[in-house]
C-alpha cells in the first residue's frame, strides 16, 4: 500500500502472465473435451465397421482348394504348374525327396504335395508365420509326406499307367453304393443295420477280389 493509502497499480507483466495462464487453462479444458469426444467417435466407428463388414461382403470367404476335388480345368492347370515350380524350388532340394516321372498320375501324391506346399508357405509367410511353424514343417510335415509318397510311388513308372498297365487310373466308386438306399431305410426305421442280402454278399465278394488284385 502506498503512503496515500492506495494499492499500487499491478505490474502489467504480471497481469498479462495471469491472463495467459487463464487462457492456457481454458484451452486445456477444451482440448480434454475434444479428446473425449474423439475417443467416443472412434469407438462408434469401430462398432459400425464391425457391424458392416459381414453385411457388405456377399461372397463366402475363399476356402482351401483340394486337388482331389478340383473341377476347374484352368485353375487346375495353374495349380499344377505352380506346384511343379515349388517342387523344383523346395521339395527336391532335400536329399531324401525323390519323384518318379509318374508322380502327377497319382492324385493322392499330388494332394500330399499340394498341402505340403501350402503348409510351407503358411510357415514362412503371413500372420501365422513363425520359426516354430517352420520347425514343425521340417521335423514333422515334410518327413511325413516324403515317407508316404515313397510308399505310394514305390517301383512305379509311367508305363504302368498305360491302358494295359496295372496302375492305370480308374474312377473310384464307393463300395456297394447301389445298396445304400436300403441301408438308410432300415437304419432310420430300426436304428440298426440290416442283415446283408445274398446279392449284397455277392457284390461285396466281387469288390473285395478286385481290390485285392489292384493292391498286389
Amino acid at each position: 500500500m502506498s503512503a496515500n493509502g492506495q494499492h499500487p497499480a499491478p505490474d502489467p507483466r504480471t497481469v498479462a502472465l495471469g491472463r495467459e495462464v487463464e487462457r492456457i487453462a481454458r484451452r486445456q479444458v477444451a482440448l480434454d473435451q475434444e479428446q473425449v469426444e474423439l475417443d467416443g467417435l472412434v469407438r462408434r466407428l469401430a462398432e459400425d465397421v464391425a457391424v458392416l463388414i459381414p453385411t457388405t461382403n456377399d461372397e463366402e470367404p475363399a476356402g482351401l482348394r483340394s486337388w482331389l476335388a478340383a473341377d476347374d480345368p484352368v485353375q487346375a492347370r495353374t495349380d499344377l504348374g505352380e506346384l511343379a515350380e515349388w517342387i523344383e524350388l523346395v521339395y527336391l532340394r532335400y536329399p531324401d525327396a525323390a519323384l518318379p516321372s509318374c508322380w502327377a498320375w497319382h492324385p493322392a501324391v499330388v494332394e500330399e504335395l499340394w498341402w505340403l506346399r501350402h503348409a510351407h508357405r503358411g510357415a514362412f509367410e503371413g500372420r501365422g508365420a513363425s520359426w516354430r511353424e517352420v520347425g514343425d514343417w521340417h521335423d514333422r510335415q515334410r518327413p511325413g509326406v516324403v515317407r508316404r509318397v515313397r510308399v505310394a510311388l514305390a517301383d512305379c513308372d509311367l508305363a504302368r499307367h498305360a491302358a494295359d498297365g496295372d496302375r492305370q487310373q480308374r474312377l473310384p466308386t464307393a463300395p456297394l453304393a447301389q445298396h445304400l438306399g436300403q441301408i438308410a431305410q432300415h437304419w432310420t426305421t430300426h436304428q440298426a443295420t440290416p442283415t446283408p442280402t445274398d446279392q449284397q454278399l455277392t457284390d461285396a465278394e466281387k469288390h473285395d477280389r478286385a481290390q485285392l488284385r489292384h493292391h498286389r
